[in-house]
């Protein structure tokens, strides 16, 4: 079974307003078996009015890695992440990894 092993914030960027936000993570995934193996992963959790604003500026936003929320809960986020997480497990690693790149960034070493 797959577990998230780390949660990591890597930038916050906050506008004026509590719902205007910009949070990048990085999140490591692997085996619950297996301590210390894991995979990295990133993503965003943007707030629709910063993703206005982006677009706004010319941007172009692609899906894949951008959870969009109204309102910061860290709870929501954790138990969201986790549902994602056990919705991807698979028997074989390499499937399940790309299972879960469907909803973030696999930052796969080349």
């Amino acid at each position: 079974m797959l577990i998230i092993k780390a949660l990591t914030k890597m930038l916050e960027d906050w506008g004026d307003d509590g719902d205007d936000f910009y949070i990048y993570y990085h999140i490591d995934i692997g085996p619950e078996e297996i301590h210390g193996a894991s995979d990295l992963f990133s993503f965003e959790l943007i707030s629709p009015k910063r993703l206005q604003r982006m677009t706004h500026e010319g941007d172009i936003i692609i899906g894949r890695g951008c959870i969009i929320t109204g309102d910061f809960n860290g709870k929501k986020l954790e138990e969201t992440l986790n549902r994602i997480v056990s919705k991807c497990s698979h028997n074989d690693i390499t499937k399940a990894n790309y299972n879960l790149s469907r909803y973030f960034r696999w930052e796969m070493d080349e």
